[in-house]
């Protein structure tokens, strides 16, 4: 624990300032050299600091902090504090104009905190020092004046770098590059930077995705030894080299996916056992079969952690030689598979599962589409899977029980309507939809979450080394706010007990057919805390799940093909002690990286989505929509269209007066009677697009006027 570390001793004894002479005093078993590295190691890292006579104590003795540099595009700034693990979030620090010492955005700085309040109540703080830079490389368009060449960076939170014509390469001025940065810069000097990569030209949809995924380390290309290794992996199944495998060729098994889908990890089966309960198969592609520990393949898809997907491409985490090939269950071929087997009754009752190494051979490449119209009575379907009919509307009944059972012990149903964004052969962006959840997606749904439920009781019981997927309870003061913005209407919400979900799912039930409230499970999804990989078994809130990992996407996620390692060793050898020498480290570092990796996608999915969303905007520039309030910032609110676009009305647009943010609530008038408040229908005018940023700005329309589309 911190507190035996030589560090943690340091920081209990400087909550005091001590010269030198009373430190090596108070810890007279430390050698002297040993003590200067570790002094040197915390004033570096701003934990503790030395003032003018030479007394080093804490950072906070002296009013100062630690935290992460957070810039806007209009000259000040924030900080946001380092926080102790389960400690309370403080507020950010506001950061004026001028104050912010040479950090750019992300930093991480020391900062001096003072008693002056911003007109938000937020603490003032200047930057002393920047401890640790973000980033070296930056995206964005090279521009020319006169002589000099310099990179407009496509967030303005950063400074334009300066680039000396012998480090452009092969970039034209009106390209979008990525800059590695060579100098900072400070009052006199421009920050300095090297062009590193041509990634198309500026204001593209196809440069603007490029520069996202460059920005966060994403690639479709992989290292050739990668390559080579997939390569050199058979596309047929040996039987000689697969082991001793239980063989379910001979049983109805079939995948169902989306239309467009290309690689299919997971297969379904259900029969009807004697004692009349049936037996449920989630048969998962056996990716630990083919990626063995410390492999390059195993190595990248560590640093991947996950597939990247944006409308029509995917960055996939395994070469497409594995994800579209030999682990891909294709019917009609024999295919390596884990499956788990339950055996449930018709309520969705689980009485016991089992875990097996085994072989399949897919009867059938079903999609959505095809099953939802099976189950819906589509007469020339029906003849044509007559094989798997029956089964599939068995399978549907029991998705119902296992839903109902699900929504009984008070699992939480967010269901937020999802945009998809359909592109043309092309690659543009031709039609916003939401996408649809038939039957099948839900009994798809209900299965894998059996199946993940299945493992992590497992698992858990059994006391192994595991990569869970955990949802903590959601934060009170949050909840608060919640219950707060719910009450008008005519919501009673107790946030002082979370664990009541049945509250939540009031007002889930209450909001889904009423156009009004349409805002309210995605506030409800803001209050609730992130879902995350951790190598505890805690539970997951919003499943309301005792038990809970990722088992049914070792094609696509790191964490399930973990659990595929693990539990493949304990069907091999079930040696606890040997099990947890062997896993107990991997775990975590496994569940810290694939929640990192997983934080990485969201980004880059959610940036994406945004620019294709602006570059389809385009076309309906100067048009007028109707939408609803669906965010509030301290520099106007953002308003969603119902085809999803979200976008600002920004304060300057508004009529001239002081206008404040009121707990991200409402943006209102201080003095005056003007509110717009989250879920107020608004109409307003599409006025500006950037599809570099993905920003889309809105005017307000007033009745009988039309704003000037810039």
């Amino acid at each position: 624990m911190e507190e035996y570390t030589l560090d943690g001793r340091l920081l209990t004894l400087l909550a005091q300032p001590l010269r030198i002479e009373e430190i090596r005093r108070a810890l007279p078993d430390i050698g002297k050299h040993e003590l200067k590295d570790a002094l040197d190691r915390l004033t570096q890292d701003g934990k503790i600091m030395k003032n003018k006579k030479n007394r080093f104590a804490v950072a906070s003795h002296y009013g100062c902090a630690t935290g992460t540099f957070l810039a806007t595009e209009r000259g000040f700034a924030f900080v946001a504090p380092d926080v102790e693990p389960d400690a309370p979030k403080p507020d950010d620090y506001f950061i004026p104009p001028n104050a912010g010492g040479g950090a750019w955005h992300g930093d991480r700085v020391l900062v001096k905190v003072s008693e002056r309040k911003n007109n938000r109540g937020r603490r003032e703080a200047t930057v002393l020092r920047v401890l640790s830079r973000s980033g070296k490389e930056l995206t964005g368009e090279l521009v020319q004046r006169g002589k000099a060449f310099f990179v407009q960076p496509s967030s303005k939170k950063y400074p334009e770098i300066a680039v000396s014509r012998r480090d452009i390469g092969d970039a034209q001025v009106g390209d979008c590059v990525a800059v590695e940065v060579t100098s900072y810069g400070d009052d006199t000097y421009h920050p300095q930077g090297v062009v590193s990569a041509v990634l198309g030209e500026n204001g593209t949809i196809e440069a603007s995705i490029a520069a996202i995924l460059h920005e966060n380390g994403v690639f479709d290309v992989f290292p050739d030894e990668v390559l080579k290794q997939a390569d050199a992996i058979p596309q047929q199944v040996d039987l000689a080299t697969a082991g001793k495998r239980l063989d379910l060729r001979d049983k109805l098994i079939f995948t169902i996916d989306g239309d467009d889908a290309k690689d299919f990890d997971d297969a379904v089966s259900l029969e009807k056992l004697d004692n009349g309960h049936y037996l449920l198969g989630v048969h998962i592609a056996d990716v630990s079969h083919y990626v063995t520990p410390d492999s390059p393949l195993d190595a990248e898809a560590f640093r991947r952690g996950t597939s990247v997907y944006f409308p029509g491409h995917v960055v996939p985490m395994l070469p497409f030689a594995l994800s579209n090939g030999i682990c891909s269950l294709n019917p009609n071929v024999d295919r390596l598979a884990f499956s788990a087997l339950m055996e449930m009754d018709a309520s969705g009752r689980r009485y016991g599962a089992k875990f097996a190494k085994s072989i399949i051979r897919s009867k059938a490449r079903m999609t959505y589409n095809k099953v939802n119209k099976i189950l819906a009575g589509d007469k020339g379907l029906r003849e044509e899977y007559a094989f798997l009919v029956e089964t599939a509307e068995k399978m549907n009944d029991l998705a119902h029980a296992l839903y109902k059972r699900r929504i009984e012990r008070g699992a939480l149903e967010l269901d937020i309507p999802e945009a998809e964004i359909r592109v043309d052969e092309a690659g543009k962006p031709v039609e916003i939809c939401f996408r649809e959840r038939g039957e099948s997606e839900k009994l798809i749904e209900e299965f894998m979450l059996q199946a993940n439920e299945a493992v992590a009781e497992f698992m858990c019981k059994h006391e192994h080394p595991t990569v869970y997927r955990v949802h903590e309870n959601p934060d009170p003061d949050k909840l608060r706010a919640f219950a707060q913005f719910a009450r008008p209407f005519g919501y009673r919400i107790d946030p002082s007990k979370p664990e009541d979900t049945a509250q939540f799912q009031v007002v889930l039930r209450g909001a889904k057919n009423d156009p009004k409230q349409r805002v309210l499970p995605t506030l409800l999804l803001r209050s609730l805390a992130r879902a995350r990989y951790a190598d505890e078994c805690i539970g997951h809130y919003g499943l309301k799940a005792k038990f809970y990992l990722h088992f049914t996407s070792p094609i696509r996620r790191y964490p399930d093909l973990a659990i595929h390692r693990i539990l493949s060793s304990y069907c091999e050898n079930p040696d606890t002690a040997a099990i947890q020498e062997r896993f107990g480290t991997f775990v975590i570092q496994a569940a810290q990286q694939s929640s990192d990796t997983e934080v990485r996608a969201i980004t880059i999915e959610r940036d994406c989505d945004d620019c294709y969303k602006a570059e389809y905007m385009q076309q309906h520039l100067g048009e007028i929509f109707d939408g609803i309030v669906a965010g509030v910032t301290d520099f106007g609110f953002y308003v969603s269209l119902p085809n999803t676009v979200e976008g600002l009305v920004h304060v300057s647009s508004l009529p001239e007066s002081d206008w404040i943010n009121d707990d991200s609530i409402a943006f209102k008038e201080e003095q005056g009677s003007k509110s717009y408040r989250l879920g107020d229908t608004v109409r307003v005018q599409c006025t500006k697009i950037d599809v570099n940023s993905g920003n889309v700005d809105f005017a307000l329309v007033e009745e009988g006027q039309e704003a000037a589309a810039k």
